[in-house]
C-alpha cells in the first residue's frame, strides 16, 4: 500500500507486515486530467535517506497537482501526517495490483481516520439546505465509486471548492439522506449495512454514473462484501457475476425483485394473448438477474423476511433454505409456486420478501418457447385499461392470495443467461426496455383514426383519387364497427379496418382485436374487390363483419403480425400495412374516456399506372413508397 506523506508530497511503500500509520483519504470526482502513480515521487527504501537537493530536484521535475497539494495540506493542518488518494497511490498499469486496490477500497475507507470529501462544485459560505443549491446537486452524489466512500468511512469532513469545510458528514447526515435516499443509521454506522435488503442498497446505486459500464459492479464489491476479479471489458458481464457471487453469500431473495411491478395484484390483468415476438423487446427482463443498479430503482423498499414468517404468509407447511445452482439453461432453484385461476400458462413464483405496505412479492413466470422446462420472468399486464406495462413481479396481500391457487414448493430453472456484449451495448441506457412502438396485443375501443396531410399528398402525386377524408378521422366504436379507404388508380386498392370479437384463451378480459386487410381491383373493375389472403388462411376460422363483404380471418388480427405489420397481394403488386401505437402525431395526453391512438403506415410496391403515363413504369428493386399514414388521435370523439 502506499501512502503520500502530506508534508513532502511523496509516495512511501508500507508492506502488509508493517503496521500502517493513521491515515486520512481523499474522496473526489475525476477530473479531466489527475495526477497518476508515475507523477508522484516515489521514496524507495535505499533512497530513505536522500538529501535536500535530490528532494528539491524530484518536487521541481513532478510537482504535485493542485488537487493533490490542496488535499494534503488540508491533511497536514489537521495534524494527519499520511493521505491516500486513488490517482496517486495506485499503480493503474499494474492489473494485479489495480484488481487488489479495487477488491479492497471498500476496507481501505473504513480504516481511514479521516475522510475528506472535496467538492469541486460547491462555493463555500452557501447554504447548503435549499433544494436548488451547489451542495445537493454536486456531482460528487451522483458518481458510482463515491457511493462506498460515503458509506465506508466513520468520519467525513466535507471540503468546498477553495479546501474550506463545509460540515460532517455526522451533522449533514439528515441532509445527505435526503439526497442520496440512504438511512441516516446507515450513513452514521448506527446500523449495520448487512441489515440492509440487497434491492435496497442496489437501489442507492439506481440514479449514479460510471466512465465505464464494469464500474457499476466494481464500485459495489465491498458494500456487498463481495470479491471478484475485475476484467475490463466485460461490460455488463461484470454486474451479472456480481449477483452471482451475492447470492452466494446471502439467502436475501430482494436481489431478484428489480423491474416494474404490479402494485395491486388484483388491479391488473395478465395479457395471456402476447406473442413470442410481443416479448423479443423485453430480452433482458426476461431473465433473473439485472443488467445494471438502475433496474432497482424502484425497489428501495422490498426487504427479506424470515423463512419461519414466509412460510406462515406463503401457507406452507415448512420452511425453505433457498440454495441457487447455475446450469446451462439458467438458474436452478426451489420456489413455493402458484398458479393464476384461468391462466395457467403464467405462474407467480413466491419470494421471502416483502415491500413497505407488507404485501408479499412474487415473480410472474411464463414457460420458455423452445425449452418447456424452462422459465422466463415477467409478461405483460392491462392495469385497468389498454396500456401495456411489462411487470416482472407482483404484490399480494392477505385479500389476493384468494386469487391465486395455494403455493406448493417445486424445483425450477429460470432464465438467466448473461447478456452478451452486443447486446450489453444496445441497453446500455437502462432507464426501460420498452421499445418506442407500444404492443398491440390488448385492444379495446373506442379508437379514433385520421389519414396525415402528408399521406394524402404523396397519393395524390403518385396519381391515386382519394376519397373524401373528415379531418376528425373515423371513430371505431364497437365490435363490428368497419371503414374503409379506396384508392382508385391502377391497381386500385381498398384498406378495410375494424373491431372483431376475439377468441382469447381463458382468463383474458380482452374480448375484441383490431383486424385490417387490403383488397384489389383493377381499373376495369374498381367497385368488386378481392380480399387478397395468405395461403394458410383456409384453415383459419372466419370472423364475419356485419358491414362489409370482407371476412377478417386469424390472420388479419394485428396481434398476430410479427412487428405490427403485414403484405397482402403478390409480387409486383404488394400493400403493407404497419400499425404502431401510440400515433407520433398525437400531443396529447392519454385520458380516461377519449379514445386511443394509432398509426398505420400503408407502403405499395409493384406496378402502377397513373394519368401521367411516363410514370407507369415498374418499381422494383425493393423500392416503397409510403401512401398513407393513418394516425388515431387521443380525442374526445367524432
Amino acid at each position: 500500500m502506499y501512502l503520500l506523506n502530506t508534508e513532502t508530497f511523496e509516495l512511501h511503500k508500507f508492506d502488509d507486515k508493517q503496521q500502517l500509520p493513521p491515515y486520512a483519504i481523499l474522496s473526489h470526482v475525476w477530473g479531466d486530467w489527475e495526477q497518476t502513480f508515475q507523477d508522484t515521487p516515489l521514496v524507495k527504501d535505499s533512497q530513505s535517506k536522500r538529501g535536500p537537493f535530490q528532494r528539491a530536484s524530484d518536487l521541481a521535475l513532478r510537482r504535485p497537482s493542485k488537487k493533490i497539494k490542496g488535499a494534503c495540506t488540508r491533511a497536514r493542518h489537521d495534524g494527519w501526517s499520511w493521505l491516500w488518494a486513488d490517482t496517486s497511490c495506485i499503480d493503474t498499469t499494474n492489473s494485479a495490483q489495480l484488481s487488489e486496490t479495487i477488491n479492497s477500497m471498500f476496507a481501505l475507507y473504513r480504516n481511514a481516520s479521516m475522510c475528506y470529501a472535496y467538492l469541486e462544485d460547491v462555493p463555500s459560505g452557501e447554504d447548503l439546505y435549499p433544494s436548488h443549491s451547489s451542495f445537493r446537486r454536486s456531482r460528487w452524489f451522483k458518481r458510482v465509486w463515491t457511493l462506498q466512500e460515503l458509506i465506508a468511512p466513520p468520519a467525513i469532513i466535507f471540503l468546498s471548492s477553495d479546501w474550506r469545510r463545509l460540515g460532517s458528514k455526522r451533522r449533514l447526515a439528515e441532509l445527505i439522506e435526503s439526497i442520496t435516499g440512504i438511512d441516516r443509521l446507515v450513513l452514521t454506522h448506527k446500523r449495520p449495512l448487512e441489515e440492509v435488503s440487497v434491492a435496497c442498497r442496489m437501489s442507492w446505486a439506481a440514479t449514479r454514473e460510471a466512465r465505464r459500464e464494469e464500474d457499476r459492479a466494481y464500485s459495489l464489491m465491498g458494500i456487498f462484501g463481495v470479491c471478484m476479479p475485475t476484467v475490463y471489458g466485460e461490460k455488463e458481464g461484470a454486474f451479472f457475476r456480481l449477483q452471482e457471487e451475492i447470492i452466494k453469500r446471502t439467502p436475501d431473495q430482494s436481489i431478484f425483485a428489480w423491474g416494474r411491478a404490479l402494485q395491486d395484484h388484483g388491479s391488473g390483468t395478465l395479457i395471456v394473448t402476447a406473442q413470442q415476438y410481443d416479448y423479443d423487446s423485453q430480452s433482458n427482463m426476461e431473465g433473473l438477474f439485472a443488467t445494471s443498479p438502475a433496474d432497482f430503482q424502484g425497489s428501495a423498499d422490498v426487504s427479506p423476511i424470515e423463512l419461519s414468517d414466509f412460510a406462515t404468509l406463503a401457507g406452507l407447511e415448512r420452511e425453505n433454505v433457498p440454495i441457487y445452482t447455475q446450469t446451462g439453461a439458467g438458474i436452478c432453484t426451489t420456489l413455493p409456486i402458484a398458479h393464476i385461476p384461468d391462466c395457467w400458462d403464467v405462474q407467480l413464483g413466491l419470494l421471502a420478501c416483502v415491500d413497505g405496505n407488507g404485501r408479499l412479492v412474487a415473480l410472474f413466470l411464463r414457460a420458455h418457447p423452445n425449452m418447456s422446462s424452462k422459465l422466463l420472468v415477467g409478461g405483460f399486464v392491462a392495469e385497468g385499461g389498454r396500456r401495456n406495462a411489462y411487470c416482472r413481479t407482483t404484490r399480494l396481500n392477505l385479500r389476493d392470495t384468494l386469487l391465486v391457487s395455494p403455493p406448493v414448493l417445486k424445483e425450477v430453472i429460470i432464465h438467466s443467461a448473461r447478456p452478451f456484449s452486443a447486446r450489453a451495448l444496445s441497453s446500455s441506457s437502462k432507464t426501460s426496455c420498452a421499445t418506442s412502438r407500444s404492443s398491440l396485443i390488448f385492444f379495446q375501443p373506442p379508437c379514433s383514426v385520421v389519414i396525415s396531410q402528408s399521406s394524402q399528398k404523396e397519393l395524390e402525386r403518385m396519381g391515386y383519387t382519394l376519397p373524401v377524408i373528415p379531418d376528425q378521422g373515423f371513430r371505431l366504436t364497437s365490435v363490428g364497427d368497419t371503414r374503409s379507404l379506396s384508392f382508385f388508380g391502377d391497381p386500385g386498392f381498398t384498406v378495410y379496418f375494424g373491431v372483431c370479437t376475439l377468441d382469447a384463451k381463458p382468463g383474458s378480459t380482452q374480448n375484441a382485436q383490431l383486424w385490417a386487410s387490403v383488397a384489389f381491383s383493377s381499373s376495369a373493375d374498381q367497385d368488386s374487390p378481392c380480399v387478397a389472403l395468405s395461403e394458410e388462411d383456409d384453415a383459419v376460422d372466419m370472423y364475419e363483419s356485419p358491414d362489409t363483404g370482407v371476412h377478417p380471418t386469424q390472420s388479419a388480427l394485428v396481434q398476430y403480425w410479427k412487428d405490427h405489420q403485414k403484405t397482402f397481394g403478390e409480387r409486383r403488386r404488394e400493400v403493407r400495412l404497419t400499425f404502431s401505437y401510440p400515433c407520433s402525431a398525437s400531443d396529447a395526453a392519454p385520458e380516461r374516456g377519449m379514445a386511443e391512438v394509432y398509426e398505420l403506415e400503408v407502403s405499395f410496391r409493384g406496378y402502377y399506372s397513373a394519368q401521367d403515363r411516363w410514370r407507369g413504369r415498374y418499381r422494383g428493386g425493393g423500392a416503397s413508397y409510403g401512401i398513407g399514414g393513418i394516425c388515431s388521435r387521443l380525442t374526445q370523439g367524432h
